[in-house]
């Protein structure tokens, strides 16, 4: 297949539901987190693969990681640069050896091999373009242009982008004679990698260049960059999807690439481009734990680029740490937002990586139950995504659809009715918005109006289109099943009939289980939550149990989950149970001292 246009291929990894207790084929064991959570997962790896899991969907069933950050439109033609960009002084040490006769020409380089590190590409074209100025000989200043005019992980290559990567590469080409062999290699293998025949499969063209690359790190096994480069093109041609079903076996080149970037990470492990892709590597794996020691260091490697920054949370949010993840991406935005006072705004950059961090920041918030977080981003993340981008690509309408998960979960219910209607032509942004007014009519107790918000969904769902967001690999019929089987089980629970509310939740969590994971989730939160609190009011302890660790196996850490098991173990005369998930909660929860109301999960 052709790989022109966005990311209709951005759809990766199918995990099983039995594999996340496996441990992956090229780990050497699960790594110690040191958050100390209690993981009923790991307690009882049996709890997902005993005889459900051959019936309906169990949890984690079609476990899917999609990409995790969107990048929903093709860049703008690239234009010279005007003027020359600062040298920052926060993107930390790395150093990328060319031939140059001009000291500030190396230093553009080595930043612009940073900033492309950091996917910051349209700041990391600006810094090689001043090293073309100042040395117009140097061979490695158009490649390095060149490089980054290419696709990556998160955005296939524009078309429009083709007429300029060839331009700096001829140049790179044309210069080569005075270059050092390994420059040569470099240029020579990028050669590999554009066509001038518009047509020429994009696919194959990465995987010559992937193949190239590794040749030339095989050819120079010391020279750290050159391997994480190597690394990078390998999963440029499988972009998201480096794992077999279960996350244990990798897939097509996702052994070469994790090998690969170990490798560096063993003898350099302040590499900041071999840390972050090694983040991207694996945590799509069964054992995302592995790089947690890398994730922890890299912040502090290039303080000054917010991606960067941001990227443990990839790590940290996977395995059950929302408080670093919330730290982190705090740090991140307050980074982008000093840069974007200081630099051109990036669309892609600003419409797409920035809200990213605000997004996980609202996200990791909800699971520890700290509301006024919460609500404060989903506010900032509304703002930050414009209304008309949201319109032209469907893959944008979950993200601006969130802060009403948020509303839902935390806001009074006069809050709640008082926000405004996103337009009409916003389908699942519509149906969020219904879904968080009925929540709000079911705690008011006015199930009429509660009903009619559910049937408000149910109309969007019967008169919705999905092929467009189908094209985007965005699930939105079932986050729209999901949004009213839940609702439909909170005016239920709130009527005071708690079987027709379990009902509901397990038709919902049916439908759940076959959503794509993405990070952050399509669905706010695992609805065996809500299952487990009817199920306790119902005095059926042992269901309950196994809906709360189900919970907690799709959301490691979720302080409202561990707060219902502890109630279930408390009732059940479990002290030691009881205690574990007491202590964890404790860690885990951020919110009102009084803890989370138990019926409302």
């Amino acid at each position: 297949m052709t790989r022109t246009a966005f990311p209709r291929r951005r759809v990766a990894l199918a995990l099983a539901a039995c594999g996340l207790a496996a441990g992956a084929l090229l780990a050497t064991g699960p790594a110690d987190s040191g958050n100390g959570a209690f993981d009923p997962l790991l307690d009882d790896p049996g709890a997902l693969c005993g005889p459900a899991a051959a019936g309906a969907p169990a949890v984690l069933r079609a476990l899917v990681l999609a990409k995790t950050e969107t990048a929903p439109f093709t860049p703008a033609p690239m234009k010279a640069a005007e003027g020359s960009p600062p040298l920052y002084a926060n993107l930390g040490r790395l150093a990328f050896a060319v031939s140059t006769t001009s000291p500030r020409a190396q230093a553009y380089v080595n930043q612009g091999v940073r900033l492309a590190f950091g996917f910051n590409h349209a700041e990391a074209q600006r810094a090689f373009r001043a090293a073309q100025a100042l040395d117009p000989g140097c061979a490695m200043c158009w490649w390095g242009e060149a490089l980054i005019l290419g696709p990556n992980i998160n955005v296939p290559m524009a078309p429009e982008a083709n007429a300029p990567a060839l331009a700096a590469l001829g140049r790179a080409v044309a210069l080569k004679g005075m270059a050092t062999p390994r420059e040569r290699a470099l240029i020579e293998a990028l050669e590999k990698r554009y066509s001038a025949d518009a047509s020429a499969d994009r696919a194959a063209l990465d995987a010559a260049y992937a193949d190239a690359m590794q040749a030339v790190a095989t050819r120079y096994p010391a020279d750290d960059t050159i391997a994480t480069l190597a690394a990078e093109a390998a999963m440029d041609t499988q972009p998201w999807d480096y794992w077999e079903a279960g996350g244990g076996r990798p897939k097509g080149r996702g052994a070469y690439i994790v090998r690969t970037l170990e490798r560096v990470l063993k003898r350099n492990p302040s590499h900041p481009g071999a840390i972050h892709l090694y983040i991207h590597a694996v945590e799509a794996s069964a054992t995302p734990e592995r790089a947690l020691p890398h994730a922890n260091r890299l912040g502090a490697l290039m303080p000054g680029a917010g991606h960067i920054v941001h990227m443990p949370a990839h790590i940290y949010y996977r395995i059950g740490m929302y408080r670093e993840s919330l730290a982190v991406n705090k740090r991140a935005i307050a980074v982008d937002e000093g840069y974007f006072r200081t630099s051109p705004s990036d669309p892609l950059y600003k419409s797409a990586y920035y809200p990213h961090n605000i997004h996980f920041v609202m996200v990791s918030a909800q699971v520890g139950g700290d509301g006024k977080t919460a609500i404060e981003a989903a506010d900032k993340l509304d703002g930050a995504i414009p209304v008309d981008l949201v319109k032209a690509f469907p893959i944008m309408q979950p993200i601006k659809a969130a802060p009403y998960t948020t509303h839902a979960q935390f806001s009074p219910p006069e809050a709640i009715l008082g926000l405004p209607a996103p337009p009409d032509d916003l389908a699942l942004v519509r149906t969020m918005y219904h879904y968080a007014r009925a929540v709000a009519h079911a705690e008011r107790k006015d199930a009429d109006s509660a009903k009619r918000e559910i049937a408000a969904i149910a109309a969007l769902e019967a008169s919705t289109d999905f092929k467009a967001f189908a094209d985007w690999q965005v699930p939105a019929k079932e986050i729209m099943q999901t949004a009213r089987l839940v609702a439909a089980g909170r005016v239920a629970d709130a009527s005071g009939d708690l079987a027709a509310a379990a009902a509901a939740y397990e038709d919902a969590i049916f439908v759940e289980d076959t959503l794509a994971y993405m990070e952050p989730p399509y669905w706010y939160y695992p609805v065996r939550q809500s299952l487990g609190s009817v199920l306790l009011r119902q005095g059926r302890l042992d269901d309950a149990e196994k809906a709360f660790r189900g919970a907690l196996a799709r959301q490691r850490g979720s302080a409202f989950a561990l707060a219902g098991l502890a109630e279930v173990y408390k009732r059940k005369g479990d002290a030691k149970g009881e205690r574990a998930a007491r202590s964890a909660y404790a860690k885990a929860w951020s919110g009102p001292r009084a803890g989370p109301d138990l019926a409302r999960l």
